[in-house]
C-alpha cells in the first residue's frame, strides 16, 4: 500500500468514532441540548458491544445492544436535567465520570476481569473486499478491507442529514435550537424534541464505542475512548451542528489523528508533541471557532440564527 493510500486507510479508521458520534451530538447541538456525555455514552457502549456481541457470538448484536446502551446513558442525563432539574453542562461532566466508574465496577464485579476485559471467542466485525474495485489506484487499497462499520457509518451520516435537514423531526430540533416560545405557539414541546435528540446523540455515540471494542481488537479498558467522544463534541461546534460543517470538521480531526498514528515510531525526537497533536488541532479549532463566534456576535443582531448551546445567548 502506498503512502496516501496508508494514510488514507488510517484516516478512515480514525473518522468513524469521531464523526459517528458527532453525527449524533449534532442533533443534541441543534436543539440547545448539548451532550458534553458523548465519551461517557461511548464507554458504556464500548462495554456492553464487547460483552453481548461476545455472549451471543454476533458482532452486530453487539453493535445494536452498544447503541442501546448509548441512548440509555444519554437518557440519564436526560432523567438528571429535565426531570431533577440538573444544569446541563454539569450532568453531562458527572455522567462522563460516572461512565468510568460504573464500566469499572461492571468489569470487576460482573464481568470477573481486572484491568483490561479481553473475552475469547469474540467474533469481529467484518470486513468486506471489494474485488476488482481494490485495484483502482490509490482509493481502492485504502477502502479494501475496512471494517462494515466504516460503511455503515456513511450510511448513518447520510440519513442523519437528510433527517436533520428534510424531515419534520429534524425542523422541530431546530425550531427548538432557535426559540422555545416560537416552538411552543407551533404546538412543538422543547423538552420532548431534547429528550429524543439526547437520545439520538447517545444511540450513535454508541456506533462509535462499538468500533473501538469490537471492529479491530475485542478487549475493552476504562481508557478505551481516549476522549474521542470530546473531540467529536469539538467537531459538532466547530461544525456549527450543521450536517456539512460536522462532517468537515470530522474530517479534519481525524486528520490530525492520523499524522500522529503515521508520525509514531519515527525519529523525530518529538513523541510528545505527535501523540498530542489530535488535542492540539481540537483546541486550536475551538479557539478559532471562539474568534468567529465573538466577530460574528458583535455585528449581528440577529437573535435566531444558531450559536453553540454551550455559549449562552446573551
Amino acid at each position: 500500500m502506498s503512502g496516501v493510500s496508508g494514510f488514507l486507510a488510517i484516516l478512515l479508521t480514525s473518522l468513524v468514532p469521531i464523526l459517528a458520534t458527532a453525527m449524533g451530538g449534532m442533533f443534541a447541538e441543534r436543539a440547545r441540548a448539548s451532550n458534553i456525555a458523548l465519551d461517557g455514552c461511548m464507554l458504556v457502549a464500548a462495554l456492553a458491544a464487547l460483552a453481548v456481541g461476545t455472549a451471543v457470538g454476533n458482532p452486530w448484536v453487539g453493535v445494536v445492544a452498544g447503541m442501546v446502551a448509548g441512548a440509555l446513558w444519554a437518557g440519564v442525563l436526560s432523567a438528571a436535567v429535565y426531570g431533577l432539574g440538573c444544569d446541563l453542562i454539569i450532568a453531562g461532566i458527572a455522567a462522563n465520570l460516572l461512565a468510568v466508574g460504573a464500566s469499572l465496577l461492571v468489569v470487576q464485579g460482573v464481568l470477573g476481569s481486572t484491568g483490561t476485559y479481553a473475552p475469547t471467542g469474540t467474533t469481529l466485525i467484518p470486513r468486506p473486499s471489494l474485488g476488482f474495485l481494490a485495484d483502482i489506484p490509490v482509493i481502492g487499497p485504502a477502502l479494501q478491507n475496512q471494517s462494515a462499520l466504516v460503511w455503515v457509518t456513511v450510511l448513518v451520516t447520510v440519513a442523519a442529514s437528510i433527517v436533520l435537514q428534510r424531515t419534520r423531526f429534524g425542523l422541530h430540533v431546530k425550531a427548538v435550537g432557535e426559540s422555545d416560545e416560537a416552538a411552543l405557539a407551533v404546538g412543538v414541546k422543547p423538552v420532548q424534541i431534547r429528550v429524543a435528540a439526547l437520545l439520538i446523540s447517545g444511540a450513535l455515540a454508541g456506533i462509535g464505542g462499538a468500533y473501538l471494542s469490537i471492529s479491530s481488537v475485542a478487549s475493552f479498558n476504562s481508557q478505551l475512548t481516549g476522549g474521542l467522544g470530546f473531540i467529536a463534541f469539538a467537531a459538532v461546534v466547530f461544525g456549527r451542528a450543521t450536517p456539512w460543517g460536522t462532517i468537515g470538521a470530522s474530517l479534519l480531526f481525524a486528520a490530525a489523528t492520523s499524522v500522529a498514528v503515521r508520525l509514531q515510531g519515527t525519529d523525530l525526537g518529538l513523541q510528545q508533541i505527535v501523540h498530542a497533536l489530535p488535542y492540539v488541532a481540537t483546541v486550536v479549532a475551538l479557539a478559532v471557532q471562539a474568534v468567529r463566534e465573538s466577530r460574528r456576535r458583535r455585528y449581528d443582531v440577529s437573535i435566531t440564527q444558531y450559536v453553540p448551546a454551550i455559549i449562552p445567548k446573551g
